[in-house]
């Protein structure tokens, strides 16, 4: 192999250039340290400046009103449902009870509730019973082409 090694008397090539050392370390981490105290310079800046502003607005602005003062932390109604099918399944079941059982409405009227299909028997057996004619009822017989109701005098007409 050839020597390699620069001498005086080798010919040198003017466009070929190298660098003769590596990156200084040292300067490394100092470029490293002073950025890293801009960056938390800067950060205890922003702090002080946000909390400058937030004593301010909060001077400048009015007091909180009743509403904001009972602290409700449930919102409004109506609630969004989380489970609408286990709601769903909730209400059908609730509903089947009312339908379904025996039960007080009024103890002291002695009202109770029976179940949807014992009253349908009861009513198929006994009838609907009858109700009492009012006093002041007037049945007008209906006669083609008139528009006779009933409700003569009793209601305004509808606006046209």
């Amino acid at each position: 192999m050839a020597n390699t090694e620069h001498t005086p008397d080798t010919p040198v090539h003017p466009d070929i250039r190298f660098e003769p050392t590596d990156v200084s370390s040292r300067g490394l981490v100092i470029a490293g340290a002073i950025l890293l105290v801009a960056i938390w310079c800067i950060v205890l800046l922003l702090h002080v400046a946000f909390s400058f502003f937030s004593y301010e607005r909060a001077q400048a602005s009015p007091a909180a009103g009743p509403m904001a003062a009972q602290q409700n932390s449930e919102p409004p109604l109506p609630k969004l449902q989380a489970e609408p099918q286990v709601d769903l399944q909730h209400l059908r079941e609730f509903e089947e009870s009312k339908l379904n059982t025996y039960g007080w409405i009024d103890k002291q009227k002695g009202v109770v509730s029976i179940p949807i299909d014992r009253a349908m028997q009861l009513l198929a057996q006994r009838g609907i019973p009858a109700q009492k004619t009012p006093a002041d009822l007037k049945l007008v017989p209906p006669t083609a082409g008139t528009r006779m109701t009933g409700f003569e005098g009793k209601v305004e007409p509808e606006p046209r």
